[in-house]
């Protein structure tokens, strides 16, 4: 029988690690119901414990084009087709405030949605549904994406020390993690929300 421990070792120490990381930073935009943040904090964790740097620095790119790359995706799907955010158009929350905020403050409009939960989906598709120029959206979506990227490595090196680099708690660190975070954004947009609907009444 496999260990899972060994598994899990080679596949953080694995020379695909790098292009896997990328594939899923990328395809976690259009299906945000496939994070990689786990990815991402398990294996800086890992490289972190082993005292890597370059790794670190490397996973760091990884994210980047991976974020780029599925923005890029998102932003041309969502020029050549209004079903994918047809949806979104009525929605009071993120979908809103970015249509509020997109034209005016692209750069912000896409970093601050960014740790929402399918903020990034709702935020890169519309800048591609209303036309936002790629003079406005390429350095938007850059920002976005070394901001997330460099944030959410930082979180995975900052566990790097509880976890001592044995595979199954960076993993399981990493999991833990992406749940927090995800529970955290979505209390956040909630209280914007509720703040919205006030602010109107006052």
């Amino acid at each position: 029988m496999t260990d899972p421990t060994a598994l899990i070792g080679y596949l953080l120490d694995s020379p695909w690690l790098l292009p896997f990381l990328t594939l899923a930073v990328l395809c976690d935009g259009p299906m945000p119901f496939l994070p990689s943040e786990p990815v991402l904090f398990s294996a800086a964790a890992s490289a972190l414990a082993d005292g890597d740097r370059w790794r670190i620095a490397a996973l760091f790119g990884a994210a980047v084009a991976g974020s780029l790359l599925g923005d890029g995706l998102l932003y041309g799907a969502g020029r050549s087709s209004h079903t994918i955010v047809r949806g979104r158009a009525r929605d009071d929350g993120v979908g809103a405030w970015v249509r509020r905020h997109l034209h005016r403050r692209p750069i912000l409009a896409l970093v601050a949605t960014r740790l929402v939960p399918g903020g990034r989906l709702a935020s890169v598709t519309a800048a591609g549904r209303v036309r936002l120029p790629l003079r406005a959206f390429l350095p938007a979506t850059l920002a976005s994406s070394v901001l997330w990227s460099g944030w959410m490595t930082g979180i995975g090196v900052a566990v790097g020390p509880f976890t001592g680099g044995d595979p199954v708690r960076s993993v399981l660190a990493g999991i833990g993690l992406a749940v927090v975070v995800g529970a955290v954004a979505a209390v956040t947009r909630r209280l914007l929300r509720a703040r919205r609907r006030v602010t109107p009444a006052a």
